[in-house]
């Protein structure tokens, strides 16, 4: 017999079928569908993953930190922590333990190590790094002719490109000039909060001043007399007195109403010698001072805005309400103990899109800096991603194994019907093999059959899937925009894959019915029925 004959033989043995071979059908192409749907959700589910994170501009950023280090107990004097009494060893050991926290506690920390200039360069100087951002920053006063009041910022000093789409008035300072941009706060507590204050405050001469502003002397001393922090309300006038006042105070001490011992208490008090760490926190309250003109004014942005801006985002440009270019910033913070040698304690670094982002991280880790960057939250979302996609798939499986059954179970019952008809295949000179072949050509058509028309209604199915799960994604991302068309990718391979697996899978469930059919004895069938 030859082959267009077994073919047309096996087409008519389930066409004579009809319901039941219609069923097995129906179960290849669900189970296809299904397989096909999942494979193209699980790709298209890690394609989204990598545009919406690899998309965005803050997923090339890592922010280095410095972890302020904790102090050292074996400073503690031993008296400090010397346990009294007769205790047991137990109890004497958690006394101590507590007696160390509560003198670290009242101890000022040693200052973390900073970024140094060498440092930066380093960090500057790794393969896929385009930018190394940094930024000063400190409490600042502006002061002004007409305003009784100064206005106390928080003042940064670093690139404002980001500033950009926050202007409201004016433009960005130009390089190594005098100019600072303020927030419209800055100008509402300099009374100067109407409208048309914000075109009229351009080129209005300022006085900023940075440094200790709220840890200086006279607000220290202003705090001791009020019982609370005045910043905000003290006049210039106010802080002009405060300011004498501390510098007189210490030379008018034997003018006070006091005893000798209580003399005596202030000398020591006053004369009380202070750690490094200590020294260091009474220089920071050195403040530097010097005069600009403003020439842009930038809106402050609400509490959902904030909220919305990420962690990758430079907190200094969010929190600060002064603005000053890096050239004209180091002028001034330069002249401040802390600051005069350029060091920062945090750093924006830019990676080049498509760089190593995970190894650029890793290599600033190896210098001893902390590290924060959206690669660990990718590859976390990956991996659940991809659990996902494992588990559909397996499902999309079990649904095609219950179709391969459903096609033996077909083919078996076919092959107790058809008994007859195979007897007169073999008594005319059908062999074995071609018998064989017969059956196996029929799981084969319905799994071509199945998995056409299954990948047919998985394709058809994305549609309307893929628009409903991307408004769920709009929702949730509120006003950020998508950068992915579709989370649904049916590549070529999928379809051909997907075909070839099914046609493998209802051929070899057909099988066990074709061998058994092809051992059927011809007189033994002829007999049959």
């Amino acid at each position: 017999m030859t082959v267009r004959e077994l073919t047309r033989f096996a087409i008519g043995g389930l066409w004579r079928q009809k319901v039941r071979t219609t069923l097995t059908l129906v179960g290849v192409t669900v189970g296809t569908c299904a397989m096909a749907f999942s494979l193209a959700l699980g790709l298209g589910m890690r394609a989204f993953i990598e545009n919406e994170f690899k998309g965005r501009d803050d997923f090339w950023r890592i922010h280095v930190h410095i972890d302020e280090p904790p102090a050292d107990p074996k400073d503690a004097p031993p008296e400090k922590v010397a346990v009294r009494g007769v205790v047991s060893d137990a109890r004497k050991e958690r006394l101590r333990e507590a007696l160390l926290d509560r003198y670290v506690a009242s101890r000022q920390r040693k200052p973390p190590i900073p970024l140094t200039q060498d440092k930066l360069a380093a960090i500057a100087a790794l393969p896929d790094v385009s930018e190394v951002r940094t930024y000063r920053s400190a409490d600042g006063r502006v002061t002004t002719a007409g305003s009784p009041k100064p206005a106390v910022e928080f003042t940064v000093s670093g690139p404002l490109t980001d500033l950009q789409s926050r202007l409201i008035a004016g433009r960005l300072p130009s390089p190594n000039t005098k100019e600072i941009v303020v927030t419209e706060l800055v100008l509402y507590d300099l009374d100067r909060g109407d409208d048309a204050d914000l075109e009229g405050s351009l080129g209005l001469p300022v006085r900023l001043e940075v440094g200790g502003v709220r840890n200086a002397p006279p607000l220290a001393l202003a705090r001791a007399l009020t019982g609370h922090q005045p910043s905000d309300e003290l006049t210039a006038g106010q802080l002009a007195v405060l300011e004498k006042l501390v510098t007189a105070l210490p030379g008018k001490l034997a003018s006070f109403d006091l005893s000798e011992t209580e003399r005596a208490e202030l000398k020591r008090l006053l004369d009380v010698k202070r750690d490094p760490a200590e020294e260091r926190q009474l220089a920071s309250g050195a403040t530097a001072s010097d005069e600009y003109r403003i020439c842009g004014v930038v809106r402050i942005l609400n509490r959902e805005e904030r909220k919305k801006a990420g962690p990758f985002s430079s907190w200094e440009m969010i929190r600060a309400n002064v603005f000053l270019p890096p050239s004209t910033g180091a002028d001034l913070f330069g002249r401040l103990p802390w600051a005069k040698d350029g060091t920062v304690y945090v750093a924006d670094v830019r990676v080049r899109p498509g760089g190593d982002l995970q190894g650029t991280a890793a290599a600033i880790d190896g210098m001893g800096y902390r590290t924060v960057s959206a690669a660990k939250w990718f590859a976390s979302a990956k991996r659940e991603v991809t659990l996902i996609a494992m588990g559909l798939n397996l499902f999309a499986l079990i649904a095609l194994f219950v179709a391969a059954i459903g096609i033996t179970n077909t083919l078996v019952t076919s092959v107790v019907e058809r008994t007859k008809e195979i007897g007169i295949l073999r008594a005319i000179g059908a062999t074995r093999g071609q018998v064989l072949g017969m059956f196996l050509a029929e799981g084969a058509f319905i799994g071509l059959l199945g998995s056409v028309l299954g990948l047919a209604l998985a394709r058809g199915l994305a549609v309307p899937a893929d628009a409903w799960v991307q408004d769920i994604m709009k929702t949730q991302m509120e006003e950020e925009k998508l950068l992915s068309s579709t989370i649904f990718v049916f590549p070529v391979w999928l379809w051909l894959a997907s075909v070839g697996f099914a046609v493998l899978l209802t051929t070899a469930a057909a099988y066990y019915p074709a061998r058994r059919a092809a051992h059927i004895h011809p007189i033994e069938a002829l007999r049959y029925g």
